[in-house]
């Protein structure tokens, strides 16, 4: 569509934060609860909820300007040749970490690592998933014979019955653990991505530049979401020993807060905020704030 910019969203898991972020980006997707063709708050976007493994499909195609997808779809559908990637949004159903497609057996499986599997005597060892081709590959590069089954949903009830083993996508372990399934080893991790038809993206125009600012956004407000700014006092004769402290890594100023007090102000990962901040408090540190930095841009 000429007129327009088609644009793929992952339907399912991936939804919600996808939404979520694409608001946060200031372009608001809403439709009926049965409808796929969303409408959208920008007049240039044509959104559309598609299963996230068509999406590098439609897009490779044409019949999609662009969309979102993980990379574990773009490598299994084999589209990289006429994709181009515009940003690696690093964000998942449950957070900002990669998700992760595991060897998992059932617990009382006799086999304890992977070694365990190279080199078995007939019959082969069978093995379930949605992600056919990657697995296929990754267990010929380990010498394991296998039959590799595709799965059409609830893969984590596959094994023992239907098969010996499942390649399944995971963010924590928990519904392994539920269906009584240990990990041997990990197949491929997976970031969303967001991706242009290579053709679309070479031609240039106002598509091409809407594609690059809607990069820039998203990849902007994902990284404001995963970091805050962290506030603290502390009294001058104490401000050596606090910016000791603080890592190379983070950002900071500080400022005059009151004639015996500085103000410190630090930008820091989420993660490593929960870390250093106890760390500042029994140093010294006092009236300390944490706010998340998307706040501040709003």
């Amino acid at each position: 569509m000429e007129n327009a910019l088609t644009i793929g969203i992952p339907k399912g898991s991936l939804q919600e934060a996808t939404l979520a972020l694409f608001n946060a980006a200031g372009l608001s997707f809403y439709g009926s609860e049965r409808s796929l063709w969303l409408a959208s708050n920008d007049a240039e976007i044509k959104p559309v909820l598609l299963r996230p493994q068509e999406i590098p499909h439609y897009v490779s195609n044409g019949s999609l300007d662009c969309g979102l997808s993980g990379l574990d779809w773009i490598t299994e559908t084999r589209c990289f040749e006429s994709l181009r990637i515009l940003a690696d949004l690093r964000y998942s159903k449950r957070s900002f970490r990669p998700v992760r497609w595991v060897l998992a057996v059932p617990q009382d499986s006799p086999w304890q690592k992977i070694q365990d599997l190279q080199g078995m005597p007939n019959p082969p060892l069978r093995v379930s998933t949605e992600l056919k081709r990657i697995t296929e590959s990754w267990l010929a590069e380990r010498g394991i014979v296998a039959e590799v089954d595709f799965s059409w949903g609830a893969t984590e009830a596959k094994a023992p019955v239907f098969a010996d083993a499942i390649v399944e996508c995971t963010e924590t372990g928990s519904s392994l653990q539920a269906n009584r399934l240990r990990i041997l080893d990990t197949v491929f991790e997976s970031t969303t991505q967001f991706f242009a038809n290579r053709g679309v993206y070479q031609k240039g125009g106002w598509k091409r530049t809407k594609l690059d600012s809607i990069a820039l956004l998203l990849k902007s407000c994902l990284a404001a979401d995963a970091k805050v700014s962290v506030r603290v006092n502390a009294l001058r004769f104490d401000a050596d020993v606090l910016e000791a402290l603080i890592p190379s890594a983070v950002g900071y100023s500080i400022w005059d807060a009151q004639e015996d007090e500085l103000l410190f102000e630090l930008v820091l990962e989420k993660a490593n905020a929960r870390e250093l901040v106890p760390v500042l408090a029994r140093n010294g540190a006092s009236k300390i704030t944490v706010t998340r930095l998307d706040m501040l841009c709003e």
